[in-house]
């Protein structure tokens, strides 16, 4: 029963280590881990082309930025010029500040335009430097009709060329002309009026100081950005770095040249009015780093959850696993034990708790069972063998009877007597109550059987008992030798026939009581059929039947039946019981090496 439980427990055993457990690693994998994998890499996906797309909308964003307010300042230094071209109050006075000959008139003429245009300069925040430049017939450099912070009244250089609007012509950035600070400007110039007998005047305005610098960005989003304003003529006038690009280099030079050798930017550009061109210029590595930056911060994120996860399942694992294994121990403890009131330690779950009292009651009902199979099994047994032997000794009557029957044809009185007195030893010995003999009372029925059998048959009968006389005393079920021994007389024919019983005590403590003839071989397979109690109705099938049947009953397990037909024409059918001696002699002692 414990071989029984054991096995139980160890199938229970690798079913919950091969199911449950992987099972739940697969769940939490399949279930989680990937599941979370899987919806961290998709949105770190569209957490990347989103990255990609702020990023390329906020670069879009300051460069149109920049250029609105390059636009927006454009406008205003033209919508200023052209009101100072248009004014009445300036515009009137100026072509009679050139003709009028009376120096006093002239000067306050001159007093007067000053405070307009430094009322102009106080209004736009975002000019300076508004002044009138007179280009005088045969003189090299202009002359400032007002007073202005310009260092001289030069006209801008060809090379500070940006754009031209109609008649209006914008330069820069450049540095200022201002005599207050250098600073990069943008200046306009417009004419005013063509003389052959004044000459060329001019209106010329710088932008505000440092207004230029606030418009144009050092960095975006902590990227190290380009900014390129491109002339209509392809020249670069201004540039955030100008050992990139320097300055009135061709912008279009140094973009196929940073092509064509690999040097990654990002570009942006914007095409003004006017033709000039504004550019925004980032590396793409700090580019693809902002990107990715973005996008590692929300990894990182995702790696934290899955973190998180792991730990929860982990805990989540103990909480759910743990209480398993210990319902597995207290199954183990069920099942090994063979107390049908195995107490087991409560787990304060409800579910195996209640399992545990059902398993406790199936192992009751389970105990119950085998016990009433145990004795009814037990009860069958003896049945069958009351069956055997209700069968034996009828028929082992009969033939007596019929050998007698034989034998009073043609014998005298007096040798009937003889074995009449051997039957009658038979008779008393069959008819004891007692279902144990010894091995003694075994012999000694077994040789009243040879001497009535000598009647019919030829036989040669002898018995070696060998050296240890104690075992003769041994127990063993009634009429087990008979069996063996007229099957022996079956197989060596009705002449001649030689039959010997040897007694030996093994070195394993155990009694073999071996039978020989000298005859026919001995069907192995049928003899095996016997053992095995298949269907056999004749009387030597009976009999072995009766023999192993009794010998389990009495041994269980500890007996062997065995039979061999070897070379020389020896059958040999062997019985091996244990034998518990008090006392072995000596010389047996001697002759084992014990």
């Amino acid at each position: 029963m414990k071989k029984l439980w054991g096995l139980k427990r160890d199938a229970a055993k690798s079913r919950l280590k091969k199911s449950f457990s992987k099972r739940l690693v697969k769940v939490w994998i399949f279930g989680v881990v990937i599941p979370l994998l899987a919806v961290g890499g998709l949105i770190l996906w569209q957490s990347y082309k989103e990255n990609h797309k702020e990023v390329d909308k906020t670069m879009k964003n300051v460069l149109q930025t920049v250029s609105d307010n390059m636009n927006n300042l454009m406008d205003n230094m033209n919508s200023v010029s052209w009101l100072l071209r248009e004014d009445g109050t300036v515009g009137k006075n100026l072509p009679q500040y050139f003709e009028d000959e009376d120096m006093l008139k002239k000067s306050e003429l001159l007093i007067y335009m000053r405070e307009q245009i430094a009322n102009y300069e106080a209004a736009n925040s975002s000019i300076s430097n508004l002044t009138y430049l007179w280009a005088e017939p045969g003189h090299k450099d202009p002359v400032k009709i007002n007073v202005s912070s310009l260092a001289d009244g030069k006209l801008p250089e060809e090379k500070d060329y940006l754009c031209k609007w109609k008649d209006v012509t914008f330069y820069g950035p450049h540095p200022s002309q201002s005599k207050a600070a250098s600073y990069q400007s943008l200046s306009l110039l417009r004419p005013y009026k063509s003389d052959e007998q004044y000459g060329k005047v001019y209106i010329y305005m710088e932008s505000g100081f440092r207004y230029l610098q606030t418009m144009f960005p050092e960095n975006v989003m902590g990227m190290h950005t380009i900014l390129l304003i491109e002339s209509d003529d392809g020249r670069t006038m201004y540039s955030s770095d100008q050992k990139l690009v320097p300055l009135y280099s061709k912008t279009e030079h140094y973009t196929k040249k940073f092509s064509e050798d690999k040097h990654q930017y990002k570009v942006y550009e914007k095409k003004e009015k006017g033709n000039w061109k504004i550019h925004l210029w980032i590396p793409e590595h700090e580019y693809y780093r902002q990107i990715y930056g973005m996008a590692i911060n929300f990894g990182f994120i995702t790696i934290l959850a899955v973190l998180v996860c792991i730990l929860m399942s982990f805990v989540q694992w103990k909480s759910i696993y743990r209480p398993f294994v210990k319902f597995e121990k207290q199954l183990q403890r069920i099942t090994m034990d063979d107390d049908a009131e195995t107490k087991l330690e409560q787990m304060n779950i409800q579910e195996f708790d209640e399992n545990f009292t059902l398993f406790t009651n199936m192992k009751k009902n389970i105990l119950l069972l085998m016990n009433k199979v145990q004795a009814e099994e037990k009860q069958r047994s003896k049945l069958e063998i009351k069956e055997v032997m209700g069968k034996i000794n009828p028929h082992f009557l009969y033939n007596t009877l019929d050998t007698l029957k034989w034998y009073a044809a043609g014998k005298s009185d007096k040798e009937m007597v003889h074995f009449i007195t051997s039957l009658n030893k038979l008779l008393l010995y069959n008819m004891s109550r007692s279902p144990k003999a010894t091995l003694e009372g075994e012999l000694e029925a077994i040789r009243a059987y040879i001497t009535l059998q000598q009647l019919k048959y030829d036989i040669d009968f002898h018995i070696n008992t060998g050296k240890h006389p104690e075992v003769l005393q041994a127990e063993l079920p009634r009429f087990v030798l008979q069996p063996l021994v007229e099957n022996a007389i079956l197989h060596s024919g009705s002449d001649h026939g030689k039959i010997q019983i040897d007694i030996e005590l093994l070195a394993n403590g155990k009694i073999a009581v071996i039978v020989k003839n000298v005859g026919q071989p001995i069907n192995m397979e049928k003899f095996h059929d016997v053992l095995v109690q298949k269907n056999d109705s004749s009387s030597n099938g009976i009999g072995l039947q009766y023999v192993a049947r009794m010998l389990e009953d009495r041994f269980g397990d500890q007996f062997d039946l065995r039979a061999e037909s070897m070379e020389d024409g020896v059958n040999m059918v062997e019985i091996r019981i244990p034998f518990m001696a008090d006392k072995i002699t000596d010389d047996w002692i001697i002759s084992k090496g014990v």
